[in-house]
């Protein structure tokens, strides 16, 4: 009699370790799209009058806050499941689940966004082929390469990283020619501009546009998903989390601050905010830039959206497995590829929903999901390490309160600060969760337990 993996009288299949250090740097990096920044660029260069660089230092800051808490909890907790197991853990099964279902949020629709977004720039591009091809086709490639396993998956993150850096390096070096060529200057007032600075309202301008910002780091969190599949995850997680977060940061910021240089008055002067990037690289490179970034940008899309659909079938798997959603279904791996299959599959049924959601709706709740979802791992550090275990030394207070804390308030100071819409879309996803919950555990009576070491 077969079991529920597949396999005839043998032990259920397990996910296989194979992911090493650069992995799943490379994996971070593709799910985070390393073009990100250029996603919001003109309306943030509007909104701090082009004080850019400096609003993506202080995101960056603060962002390595919950970074570092990540770090923590996946030293703790070497498993799949994320948020989803740091929550459980430290604290108990239908908060873990809560927690779970919110960070998956973030994940399901990101696909979704990407597929919209990227039919949109190839329509543009090609007008003659309908909007839902390329949905159907983006979505039946990122299904397929999570089928066929992680490694197909480690493959294709790794060509189109090298793509988009290739893009990268030859828009630094024509913005640098552009710049020398202008006899434009290298110096702080592409940075910091007190006259524009006082304008635009000072600590609160930047606020506002670090609010809009972070959403270009979101993804890095998607590599403590992959404990289950990492070589030494200890080990290489933790360091894997840290080079994607403040590696990006720090990419971010240095091109931000050689486009402000070579169009100081960019942000009084974009026509479309929206789609400020390409009128940016058109004017420090050429136009034939301009369609390298949209091709670089789409392949981008699709590979962070393989990278999403392979952390949420991971989570949903966690979730499967220890019995808060249906074990035949979500708690299944596929013996030949091991992978979550099945979860894959509703992943990619979820993903064509791109033809029926509009880009606002899908970015509301990827926000919500995401920001709520930092807020659980940052607090769960306070909880595992310095109430739960008590470790309150003079250096546990600043690592395992002081920090986490920190990174706790940012990321809620952000949630509280989305927009009404984001908040209410949230809120309607949070209580078909609890709803499920109080149904699966009987009115919150039935004792659910988990196994981070299946």
């Amino acid at each position: 009699m077969s079991n529920q993996n597949g396999s005839n009288g043998s032990a259920p299949a397990e996910l296989a370790r194979v992911l090493t250090l650069r992995s799943l740097v490379f994996y971070g990096i593709a799910f985070i799209i390393p073009l990100a920044f250029f996603t919001t660029y003109g309306i943030v260069t509007n909104t701090t009058h082009g004080h850019v660089s400096m609003t993506y230092v202080v995101a960056t800051l603060c962002m390595v806050f919950t970074a570092y808490s990540y770090c923590r909890m996946s030293k703790a907790f070497p498993s799949s499941g994320s948020v989803y197991a740091y929550a459980t853990e430290t604290f108990n099964p239908y908060i873990g689940f809560i927690a779970g279902w919110t960070i998956v949020l973030g994940y399901m629709f990101l696909p979704m966004l990407n597929y919209l977004a990227s039919a949109i720039f190839m329509q543009a591009a090609l007008p003659s082929i309908p909007l839902w091809v390329w949905v159907v086709l983006f979505t039946v490639i990122v299904t397929g390469a999570n089928l066929l396993g992680i490694r197909v998956a480690d493959i294709f993150n790794n060509v189109v990283v090298i793509i988009q850096l290739i893009f990268l390096v030859v828009l630094l070096i024509m913005t640098v020619r552009y710049i020398t060529g202008h006899d434009l200057a290298l110096n702080m007032s592409a940075f910091y501009n007190s006259e524009e600075f006082a304008n635009m309202g000072g600590v609160k301008g930047i606020a506002s546009g670090a609010a809009i910002v972070c959403l270009a780091y979101l993804g890095f969190d998607g590599i403590a998903a992959l404990g289950e599949e990492a070589i030494e995850p200890k080990k290489n997680i933790p360091k894997a989390l840290m080079i994607c977060c403040i590696g990006v940061g720090a990419m971010y910021v240095i091109f931000t601050y050689l486009l402000q240089a070579a169009w100081p008055t960019a942000w009084n002067e974009i026509e479309n905010l929206d789609g400020g990037a390409v009128e940016v690289i058109a004017h420090v490179a050429n136009a034939g830039m301009s369609y390298f970034f949209i091709a670089a940008y789409v392949v981008g899309c699709i590979a962070a959206s393989i990278n999403a659909v392979a952390s949420a079938s991971r989570v949903l798997y966690g979730m499967g497995r220890d019995g808060l959603l249906p074990k035949k279904c979500f708690g299944y791996i596929n013996p030949k590829f091991h992978v979550p299959s099945y979860n894959i599959l509703i992943m990619g049924a979820f993903g064509l929903t791109a033809l029926f959601f509009s880009l606002t709706i899908a970015s509301c709740l990827i926000n919500f999901g995401a920001l709520l979802g930092f807020t659980f791992v940052n607090v769960s550090v306070i909880g595992h390490y310095y109430v739960k275990n008590k470790q309150r030394t003079a250096g546990d207070f600043f690592r395992h309160l002081l920090v986490p804390l920190v990174g706790a308030i940012y990321t809620m100071y952000m949630l509280i600060n989305l927009s009404g819409t984001s908040i209410i879309y949230g809120i309607i996803w949070l209580v078909i969760g609890i709803v499920w919950l109080a149904i699966v555990t009987k009115g919150f009576k039935k004792s659910v337990t988990m196994s981070l070491d299946e």
